[in-house]
């Protein structure tokens, strides 16, 4: 690869798994130290984060694992902590991060519509706010949100 983001520390929330994972993966393949954020466990009860760091690591790239959810402030906070204690800066915040209910509109309950919210608004937001001190700081930065296709074309 060209390391174009040499030197950068990339932060990637929901890459343990899918599209932020194949993101965490390239930005490393880049030469970016990476943060892989990711709540959920697989199966077989290993951290999804820890699985897909170790295997930025064993690539040859730099990568800490993260568990903090995105869908509190609290949350945000670590996600964008973990960055800063483990390569003492942010540069690239990729909010992909993201929960689906496969219902049909009419059927969605209140809290599961909240939980939407608290991942795919809240989410972004508790990020965004923990990494612009640090980037306004720095005077750089790059911030880069995702969202699902279900936006555009429904669940059902």
């Amino acid at each position: 690869m060209a390391n174009r983001l040499a030197g950068k520390v990339a932060v990637v929330t929901g890459s343990g798994r899918g599209i932020g994972r194949g993101i965490a993966m390239l930005m490393a393949e880049e030469g970016a130290r990476v943060v892989v954020n990711d709540p959920f466990g697989d199966s077989d009860g290993t951290m999804v984060a820890d699985k897909a760091a170790k295997e930025i690591r064993d690539a040859g790239g730099v990568a800490a694992a993260n568990y903090d959810s995105v869908a509190t402030m609290s949350g945000g906070e670590g996600i964008i902590g973990a960055a800063i204690k483990n390569f003492g800066r942010i540069d690239i915040l990729v909010n992909t991060a993201g929960n689906f209910v496969r219902k049909a509109t009419l059927d969605i309950t209140e809290s599961e519509f909240d939980a939407l919210m608290s991942v795919h608004v809240k989410g972004v937001f508790a990020c965004v706010k923990a990494a612009l001190p640090h980037m306004v700081k720095q005077k750089s930065g790059r911030i880069i949100n995702f969202t699902s296709r279900a936006a555009f074309v429904g669940a059902s």
